[in-house]
């Protein structure tokens, strides 16, 4: 009885990391008041590499919930940064991943960027646009 105790006490242990694992793997900005419906977030993935991002533009809903996905298929750090929004990604070493979520609660077209030194001079940016 007992073995059986810990057996349900471990399953349930099991899944709560699983889904609590998942919540969070980089730095999260809220970019303000929240909006949107509460529904699924939409989720981007955005390849970084010298001295780009692929897409270089995205296109989101005002008040949408925004999961970016950021792939680091280059040879050196690189990070995402949406000044207007307050949102800064987790550096991301080569061959990794990182992602950053935020809330878009505004309209207009904004510039994402790399934060790391140099890479804006070299072309690493991009534009958000929240319709």
């Amino acid at each position: 009885m007992a073995k059986r105790l810990l057996a349900m006490v471990g399953l349930a242990l099991l899944v709560l990391s699983v889904a609590c694992s998942g919540a969070q793997t980089g730095a999260s900005s809220s970019g303000g008041a929240s909006g949107g419906s509460g529904g699924a977030a939409k989720e981007i993935t955005i390849t970084m590499s010298e001295f780009k991002f692929d897409p270089a533009e995205i296109r989101v809903k005002q008040g949408e919930r925004v999961v970016l996905t950021l792939q680091n298929t280059g040879a050196a750090v690189h990070d995402l940064s949406i000044k207007d929004f307050n949102v800064t990604s987790p550096k991301v070493q080569p061959g990794q991943s990182g992602k950053v979520e935020f809330t878009a609660n505004k309209t207009g077209t904004f510039d994402f960027i790399c934060a790391e030194p140099g890479h804006e001079a070299a072309g690493m940016k991009g534009k958000l646009i929240v319709e």
